[in-house]
């Protein structure tokens, strides 16, 4: 599998495209900063983008955009508390609303610029929290509402979140999170998730094992 520096290599050629390359990596590195093992997710996040996105028939432009743009889907995280962050009990409902301003934090920091990356991480950041039927945040967007990013995104984000250790629960081993994912359980149902997506992830889930394996949490 190709890396996303290997993807977009030629399209940054010169003194700017070298400065957007660092623009883009400083605004991840401002996320990764509040986790430890944020570093990790990022580069796991990049290639399930890239792999999704390959197998949906983007072209290699635009999945080179997309994953390269992908770590910054929570950079709005960082308007968010540490102790909403990493309670480890459930959070108040009040709590969870904060924590949901995530998204529209992301939003106003990658703000309206034309540069694609940004676009790019901009629907990423607004709308990895949407879900298909309607029941996501912040606005519930039904179906292609929903910006491609956030749809790719939703499933990635949930896939390994599964698989990590959070404050509030223990890692799942793969086969249960392909299980919670595909059949539902533990507030996740699969009429959350972009049917194409959803059945792209069933199908190649050995992939996402793959990836996260080879990019562990230290």
């Amino acid at each position: 599998m190709s890396t996303p520096s290997q993807i977009m290599e030629w399209d940054f050629h010169g003194p700017a495209g070298e400065a957007l390359l660092e623009t883009v990596n400083r605004l991840t590195l401002v996320a990764e900063y509040r986790d430890e093992g944020a570093h990790s997710h990022c580069r796991r996040v990049r290639c399930y983008t890239e792999m999704i996105a390959n197998r949906l028939g983007i072209s290699g432009i635009d999945a080179g955009i997309m994953a390269f743009s992908s770590p910054m889907h929570d950079i709005g995280m960082v308007g968010i508390p540490d102790s909403i962050l990493r309670k480890p009990e459930k959070l108040t409902a009040e709590e969870y609303e904060l924590m949901k301003t995530h998204t529209t934090i992301g939003a106003r920091i990658l703000g309206n610029s034309d540069n694609p990356y940004l676009v790019s991480a901009r629907k990423f950041a607004v709308s990895h929290h949407e879900r298909w039927d309607g029941s996501g945040y912040p606005f519930g967007l039904i179906g292609e509402e929903i910006p491609i990013e956030g749809r790719i995104m939703y499933l990635v984000d949930k896939y390994d979140t599964l698989r990590s250790r959070r404050p509030y629960k223990p890692p799942f081993q793969h086969d249960a999170s392909v299980l919670i994912i595909t059949r539902g359980n533990y507030n996740t149902k699969p009429e959350h998730f972009d049917p194409q997506i959803l059945e792209i992830f069933a199908s190649f889930d050995s992939g996402f094992r793959d990836i996260f394996n080879s990019n562990p949490t230290p």
